[in-house]
């Protein structure tokens, strides 16, 4: 019989291995000893790449107590993510996209909202550049997407606190800290008007085909986003 190595392991036996035995702050694969798994064949580095950013330098760079950081608000996020909001990593470590599902009680009900969040390397002493890759008619939100947390960023906040924030705002806008001054004025003085619009560009713009980096599929069917009714 021909003798097997560890490269002939499915891939999803390897992904399993891996992120069941990384842990920040705890026993576990230590980062210098992931970086030296990454090395032993291109499956074990695209699996690794995947849960930790596709630039593995990361691990021995001399900024790693800011990736350490990152990463462990990114495995806190995973255990408990709160409803309707998922994030992945897109190319490293300092740059997620995370997914949003409009609440059913607002007028985004059923949109699919990608969100692109950059991490800077002062991190966590400069708040991340959140931005809506998907059209969204909100007050707070501005017509590029843009979002102002420097106000309210401070080190101790994590992005879940962030997305958190962003995700209640759907369903209670505050319009007296508007990005958008004609749509604060909408929301103030002609509501129905305002919930019509929003609905209008959330199917409009908010659908499940938004084309995006990551493979959201299995996310949006657990939240039955874009299945046919019967």
């Amino acid at each position: 019989m021909a003798q097997r190595s560890w490269s002939d392991l499915p891939r999803v036996l390897i992904d399993r291995i891996f992120r069941r035995h990384m842990k920040i702050g705890g026993k576990g694969i230590e980062p210098k000893d992931l970086a030296r798994c990454s090395r032993v064949c291109t499956t074990w580095r695209s699996v690794i790449a995947d849960i930790w950013g596709k630039n593995l330098s990361l691990l021995s760079s001399p900024h790693r107590p800011i990736h350490m950081r990152i990463l462990a608000e990114y495995q806190n996020f995973q255990r408990d993510p709160p409803e309707g909001c998922k994030v992945m990593f897109v190319d490293s470590l300092f740059h997620w996209e995370a997914i949003m599902i409009g609440p059913q009680s607002s007028p985004y009900a059923g949109g699919v909202f990608l969100l692109d969040i950059h991490f800077s390397d002062e991190h966590p002493f400069k708040a991340p550049k959140v931005t809506f890759q998907t059209k969204v008619f909100h007050p707070n939100i501005n017509q590029q997407g843009g979002l102002c947390l420097e106000t309210s960023w401070c080190p101790i906040t994590t992005i879940l606190h962030v997305l958190l924030v962003i995700y209640a705002r759907f369903n209670d806008p505050d319009p007296d800290d508007p990005i958008d001054f004609e749509i604060a004025h909408i929301y103030k003085t002609q509501r129905t008007q305002y919930e019509e619009r929003a609905r209008v560009w959330t199917k409009k713009f908010a659908t499940a085909s938004q084309i995006s980096a990551i493979d959201w599929s299995y996310f949006l069917k657990k939240h039955k986003i874009g299945e046919t009714p019967m």
